[in-house]
């Protein structure tokens, strides 16, 4: 290599020689000589420029390269968030600090300056939309906030900077107060290309304006597909609300009235998502129930209501016309205080049918029922059927408690007493305490997973299924008969858990001769996957036929165990 080298070394200095002798430079003239030097250089760099894989690769699949690393099929995604927007912004200044190449490449496309951060300075604003040329654009801004003065960072993009863009604005998202002007001298001007929305600011808009914020946005939007709003709501006569594929109200909105005449006009509406809290209907001049818009939205798929208190429920739940098989889920953020509306609750598991329907469907004839760990989600008890579901708060009185025990129970009776299937994750007190609470439900399937044997979590919650002497029998009595509790469960299944053999052939051993003297069956299979399992004597072999011996298969998929054989 080195041999290499020096022949090359001296090529290239023959080459010069060559070049001063060919150019008349003679008596060695500094000048002359560093300028042939440099135009040999410019000449090399080309060269070499055009043997560089980058250059030797189609324009077509370098852009297709890029786009790829940058993502630029999420810029105008309604479900990317704010962060990811200036992640991709960020990564895209990165990639063109990698090379002259790069940034010549990526300079020169306009589909890589889509997106336009706000609260970037007037000049780089400026620089993007000459880039952009006439690609549309995604125009956002993140609230900054001066800690020390605590007060919002304001900004220099005028609406002029974009009047004399030729880039259309396709998306709009924005949590910053300061741009509350911006985006009203824009709606009035017109939002012919506007296809997503998203201003979430966390305060009232309309104390930052002369008018609300439902005027301005009153003008047709003739592309607009996708709104996300907090604290403001579209006017009910907006031409486009019936063109929405997706709308999303945020905390706060209050399930009101005018709330109800909008969701009216949304004929078109795929996805529904509302966060309710406060809702009132105080200041109307009639009954709320007097009368209220029927909401028939025939197109959507998914449903996701968040409220803040049960009685929120029967201003919307029963209005609402739409498919059966929709993915909806309801969540009830304060624990239950009432019953009053388990019918209401009953309606948005599984709607009636309508009154001239010939064949009315069955109810579901099973259900799941999953008891979260309350260290982990604040939402313990899921009750789902089908593609809907209903999550309670945690409770923390004993007459809350109760009432969530009283409705899950009125669930069932509506429902026409479902099989249960219950999910148990991550066992503690609390958890012991529903499932002694709704012992006596149809549950014939039930999964305990991430439990540590010797705990006390674990042991109450088997506990609660009938495993200790001291807790059995518990329920109610029937004309003197003593009623076990779950009955009806039949397969019990416990993944990634540490638990003892030995006591698990207690659990289902301890009521065999209550079963034999009453006729009655009991647990029929128990699954072990990927469990620790703890014994003394009592090796899996010895258990699996131990139990085999009373009609209950032992079954264990990838479990961990020791012992002697």
């Amino acid at each position: 290599m080195k041999g290499l080298t020096t022949s090359l070394v001296d090529r290239v200095n023959v080459f010069l020689e060559e070049s001063f002798v060919f150019n008349n430079v003679i008596g060695g003239n500094p000048e002359e000589e560093i300028a042939i030097c440099q135009a040999i250089e410019v000449i090399i760099r080309r060269r070499r420029n055009k043997r560089l894989l980058i250059n030797r690769i189609p324009t077509d699949v370098i852009d297709l390269v890029f786009s790829y690393a940058i993502d630029l099929s999420r810029v105008h995604d309604p479900s990317t968030t704010l962060d990811e927007l200036e992640e991709h912004r960020k990564l895209l200044f990165t990639m063109r600090c990698v090379s002259k190449l790069w940034d010549d490449f990526l300079v020169s496309g306009p589909r890589y300056w889509q997106a336009v951060n706000l609260r970037t300075n007037v000049d780089t604003v400026q620089s993007i939309l000459l880039r952009a040329e006439d690609t549309p654009l995604c125009v956002y801004s993140i609230e900054q906030i001066d800690k020390s003065a605590k007060r919002m960072i304001d900004f220099g993009v005028r609406p002029k900077n974009f009047w004399l863009s030729r880039a259309p604005i396709r998306t709009i998202r924005s949590e910053d107060r300061s741009c509350v002007v911006l985006w009203k001298a824009l709606f009035e001007k017109g939002m012919p290309s506007l296809e997503s929305l998203n201003l979430t600011a966390a305060t009232e808009w309309s104390d930052l304006i002369s008018e609300p914020i439902a005027e301005w946005l009153g003008n047709d939007l003739p592309m607009v597909r996708d709104v996300t709003a907090r604290g403001w709501e579209p006017p009910p006569d907006a031409t486009w609300l019936g063109k929405l594929r997706t709308l999303t109200f945020l905390k706060p909105t209050r399930v009101d009235r005018n709330l109800l005449n909008v969701l009216s006009r949304c004929t078109g509406l795929e996805s529904l998502r509302i966060e309710a809290c406060n809702s009132s209907w105080i200041e109307e001049d009639e009954p709320p129930l007097l009368n209220p818009p029927q909401i028939a939205l025939p197109n959507l798929q998914t449903l996701d209501l968040d409220f803040e208190d049960l009685f929120e429920i029967r201003y919307l739940v029963r209005q609402l016309d739409v498919p059966r098989d929709i993915l909806a889920s309801l969540r009830i953020m304060d624990p239950p205080n009432s019953e009053e509306l388990v019918e209401d609750l009953a309606h948005f598991i599984f709607p009636p049918p309508p009154p001239d329907c010939t064949k009315p469907p069955k109810p579901p004839a099973k259900v799941t029922l999953k008891v979260h760990n309350t260290s982990d989600y604040w939402l313990p008890v899921t009750y789902t059927a089908g593609p809907r579901s209903i999550k309670f708060a945690v409770p923390e009185r004993i007459d809350e408690w109760d009432l969530l025990c009283n409705i899950l129970i009125a669930l069932q009776n509506q429902l026409n007493h479902p099989s249960i299937h219950m999910e148990v994750d991550s066992p503690c007190d609390r958890q012991a305490v529903v499932l002694r609470r709704i012992a006596n439900l149809n549950v014939t399937s039930m999964c305990l997973s991430n439990g540590i044997v010797g705990s006390m979590h674990l042991d109450g919650t088997i506990a609660a299924l009938g495993s200790r002497h001291e807790n059995l029998p518990s329920g109610p009595s029937v004309a003197g008969e003593q009623i076990w509790p779950f009955e009806a469960l039949r397969e019990l299944t416990f993944e990634n858990t540490e638990i003892s053999l030995g006591l698990l052939a207690r659990l289902v051993g301890i009521r065999q001769r209550y079963l034999r003297e009453n006729s009655r069956e009991w647990i029929k299979k128990v699954v072990l996957r990927e469990c620790n399992l703890k014994w003394s004597n009592l090796t899996l072999p010895k258990a699996t036929a131990q139990l085999e011996k009373i009609g209950v298969e032992l079954v264990a998929e990838g479990c961990k165990y020791e012992g002697k054989e």
